[in-house]
């Protein structure tokens, strides 16, 4: 399998389960109204690694930085949308810093850095809030082996 899918279909089922009330979506921008609460994974980009290219064949194997970004979309009370944000971003660092197969499919099994997140919140009805949390995944491509996978 590619690592690049594998990674991803890991990390949604690892958000989901921070809070299985949640609504569970992918690439989904607009999640709003009867979806919320909503987990949502955005599969970011990927770099490669200018690094490992010298001296080497085109198909050699090579790392790749993976950067997707989980989001958490809320509506509550305005008091509470901020602290259940911060506490389901809390839950998800700990629990995708810890998940044994995901560390699995990175280099060396101990490749994960959490990036950082960022908050919005709207007025409506009632307030609607949202946190992205970003993770960088280290894996190696294996050009010659995506394409049977």
């Amino acid at each position: 399998m590619d690592p690049r899918e594998a990674i991803l279909a890991r990390l949604l089922i690892v958000a989901a389960a921070v809070d299985t009330s949640l609504s569970i979506r992918r690439n989904e921008a607009d999640v709003s109204g009867s979806n919320l609460p909503a987990v949502i994974l955005f599969d970011g980009e990927e770099v490669a690694r200018d690094t490992d290219t010298q001296g080497r064949p085109a198909d050699a194997p090579r790392n790749v930085d993976m950067t997707p970004e989980v989001q958490f979309r809320l509506e509550a009370k305005a008091p509470e949308v901020g602290t259940n944000l911060n506490l389901l971003r809390a839950k998800l660092i700990d629990a995708v810093l810890s998940d044994s197969a995901l560390l699995a499919l990175t280099v060396n099994n101990r490749s994960i850095r959490y990036q950082g997140s960022m908050t919005a919140t709207e007025r409506g009805r009632s307030m609607e809030g949202g946190i992205g949390v970003a993770f960088t995944f280290t894996y190696i491509l294996k050009p010659g082996q995506l394409a049977s996978t």
